[in-house]
């Protein structure tokens, strides 16, 4: 057997180094081998210490006024508001109607339709309670995803998240192409052909990222008891009240829609024409039913004639 410490004296068959380069002279044999026929040299390795610097991911866990929230850091609207104050930038008209679900019988139910990443939903769910139900809207995909993680994040068992568009008819609806990495106000994405709203961003048209969600109305889930139903989507509000208009004759629920991107006169018509008396709230119409409208007063604001 080789005694080991032979090789302390066995010679060293090595090429002269180049100082600048570090790496052997060309053209120098190591005994009797070609340089071509010689292993090269290894890079060396990466320092443990540094690694290459990763994307960060656009989904952030918030505390909030309404429990640890998951946003999109992009988000240039509510997401601004809540990072800043703890509360979405609407927070009074989240309060309106909390105030008004809190006189509803025990154990209410709540229809969030647009619920963006979910202020309304966390909090009108805290106010039902276990045994009421809050049901919410979202069509596109990663922003419903985020009010459920924040449903699982705060332990709520009374929201139930529907991944889809609320509309007049039964059928499917693309989803506008926007880069949630990029800033923007991903609460005013319009569903439809095109994007009325001025955005930082161009709504994508690439043909191999289509994707589509369900549109179903709203009378088709046969609610028979419904408190209160919000409404914020982004232009499609008249066609989300015709797909409910059976609902909202049976239940009678409080209503509270948005008019900013649609016809005012004639979304004030189709409300008045269920039988509610109709108050101007911001850019949305509160909506109580003709025959409770007089048990509550609403500060302020005179009814819509």
């Amino acid at each position: 057997m080789e005694n080991p410490l032979d090789l302390i004296d066995a010679p060293i068959n090595a090429a002269p180094i180049n100082a600048a380069t570090g790496t052997p002279t060309e053209g120098t044999p190591t005994d009797g081998q070609d340089f071509a026929a010689a292993a090269p040299v290894a890079s060396p390795s990466p320092s443990p210490w540094f690694t290459a610097a990763q994307p960060l991911p656009f989904t952030v866990i918030l505390p909030t006024a309404y429990g640890q929230m998951l946003v999109n850091r992009n988000d240039i609207n509510q997401t601004n508001a809540l990072f800043k104050t703890g509360l979405a930038i609407d927070h009074t008209e989240i309060e309106a109607l909390a105030t008004i679900l809190s006189v509803a019988p025990p154990n209410p139910i709540v229809v969030d339709i647009g619920a963006n990443i979910g202020t309304y939903t966390l909090r009108l769910a805290a106010v039902a309670g276990p045994r009421g139900r809050v049901h919410c809207f979202e069509p596109q995909r990663i922003l419903c995803n985020m009010i459920a993680g924040s449903v699982a994040l705060n332990g709520l068992t009374n929201v139930i998240c529907h991944t889809l568009a609320v509309g007049a008819r039964e059928g499917i609806i693309e989803v506008p192409q926007f880069d949630y990495r990029q800033a923007l106000n991903f609460g005013s994405i319009e569903f439809g052909p095109e994007q009325r709203e001025p955005l930082s961003q161009a709504r994508g048209h690439d043909l191999a990222m289509r994707e589509f969600v369900p549109v179903t109305p709203l009378d088709r889930f046969g609610f028979t008891r419904l408190d209160l139903m919000k409404i914020d989507a982004e232009g499609m509000e008249s066609e989300v009240l015709a797909g409910a208009a059976e609902t909202i004759r049976r239940c009678r629920p409080v209503l509270y829609v948005e008019f900013q991107k649609s016809d005012f006169e004639a979304l004030k018509r189709t409300l008045q024409g269920f039988g509610y008396t109709l108050y101007a709230v911001q850019m949305n119409f509160l909506c109580l039913p003709r025959e409770i409208s007089a048990r509550f007063t609403i500060s302020g604001v005179d009814p819509v004639t």
